[in-house]
């Protein structure tokens, strides 16, 4: 089968499932009753105790009598994170489990009904999605998780996107996010380079690929735009899929817990969780998943008939020949729709919007103007290398160019110094 016949298949699975989804809603009758079910169950039972026996499983299970635990792939007596030893609870500790297969498979079934239903759902990511990538996590991890970078991977930064990557750009494809964001703890860029759009990011700790938005320290404050996004996803969303992430205590962790507390008043849909370990926030879930998921996920598409033919080693192709494109934004990055400017990626630029002080980055605070220019466009690292103030180097995502080009930001991390715009003569050209 040739690339352009694939291609046409899997746009017609993705027109199928929107068509599918769309009858749903469009049911209403049928949709209401469908969803009052799930959310009558989710919230018969309270936020359930260790010793609980569903404690394994969610509070979706609560009309279950048996359910098989699961099983231990990995065993360890420490806690998950040496930087949260004061605040772990004592049954909590770095151990790996996978749920047994005929439990998997109700699991798997609940998540799709789960996602079919969800009128808003948001993705919460933490580093266990990239460990396959090769890139490292503070949590202790069994053999298996603990992978060195491959051979070829010089940098993190140029780390490729993972199945799980992929897979949940498939289902924000396929019309299942449903207008909902992902909420990135990570800073690598791997959602993006997997084609997620970056509208719909919120790398609410910072990221490598964003100038303007740099790696938060502990220490740092968060930058505005990302800290109202993130709290409006944490009072809105209707399901939060926590994947990869050991929900131990940062702020942005109020985006799986509140959605996990409507739902004991049949508010939400609440919090399904996809790990190999288990976390303090388990009782709390109306899904809990224990696996990879890579694996989860490549089971969760197969019942959505979606596509599980994804090769991770094709990142998404981001338009890079032209280094001088129009844009619709003004000299301080704002979107417009009164002009177009001229964004020359071979001139002297500077970051706008920027968090720089917020971020406390000991390499990084000497920066006061933001000032810098273009040094070389890295295919390796999908990104446009770029010095600040002669010592400072930072990156910009391809995938920038093309949200900027089209629009679909509400403001772009850099501009160029001597901002040109466009006349009506170049226009019409």
């Amino acid at each position: 089968m040739s690339n352009n016949e694939c291609n046409d298949n899997n746009n017609d699975k993705k027109n199928e499932n929107i068509r599918i989804r769309e009858t749903l809603l469009k049911n209403k009758e049928e949709y209401e009753l469908s969803r009052e079910e799930i959310t009558k169950t989710v919230s018969s039972l309270g936020f359930l105790q260790p010793n609980h026996p569903l404690f394994w499983h969610g509070r979706l299970f609560a009309e279950k009598e048996e359910v098989s635990p699961p099983k231990v792939v990995w065993e360890s007596s420490s806690t998950p994170r040496d930087d949260h030893d004061e605040d772990t609870p004592d049954w909590l500790t770095a151990s790996e489990y996978n749920d047994v297969d005929s439990v998997m498979e109700e699991k798997i079934d609940c998540l799709a009904n789960l996602l079919r239903y969800s009128r808003k759902t948001v993705i919460y990511s933490g580093a266990g999605i990239s460990v396959a990538a090769g890139i490292g996590q503070a949590a202790r991890a069994g053999g298996r998780r603990r992978r060195k970078p491959p051979a070829w991977m010089t940098s993190t930064t140029a780390a490729k996107p993972t199945f799980t990557h992929h897979a949940l750009t498939a289902l924000m494809e396929h019309g299942y996010m449903n207008n909902g964001s992902w909420v990135q703890q990570n800073h690598d860029g791997l959602p993006q380079k997997a084609g997620y759009p970056q509208e719909k990011i919120n790398e609410i700790h910072g990221s490598w690929f964003d100038p303007s938005n740099p790696v938060v320290l502990y220490s740092g404050s968060l930058r505005t735009k990302e800290y109202e996004w993130m709290v409006d996803d944490a009072d809105t969303a209707d399901l939060v899929l926590v994947v990869g992430t050991s929900l131990s205590g940062l702020n942005a962790d109020q985006v799986a817990i509140k959605a996990a507390e409507r739902s004991l008043t049949s508010t939400s849909l609440g919090m399904v969780m996809i790990n190999l370990q288990q976390t303090p926030q388990d009782g709390k879930a109306s899904l809990r998943i224990f696996g990879e998921s890579d694996i989860v996920l490549k089971q969760v598409l197969s019942k959505l008939n979606i596509s599980t033919t994804i090769t991770t080693e094709q990142p998404k192709s981001y338009p890079t020949s032209h280094k001088k494109v129009l844009i619709p934004y003004d000299k301080n990055g704002h979107k417009t729709t009164t002009s177009m400017m001229w964004l020359d990626l071979t001139k002297s630029i500077k970051i706008v919007n920027h968090n720089i002080k917020g971020a406390k980055q000991p390499s990084q605070r000497h920066i006061t103007t933001a000032i810098g220019e273009v040094i070389q466009w890295n295919d390796d690292c999908m990104a446009i290398e770029l010095h600040i103030q002669k010592s400072s180097k930072m990156l910009l995502g391809y995938w920038w160019l093309e949200a900027a080009m089209e629009g679909r930001v509400s403001s772009i991390p850099i501009v160029n110094v001597e901002p040109k715009y466009c006349d009506e003569n170049e226009m019409e050209q």
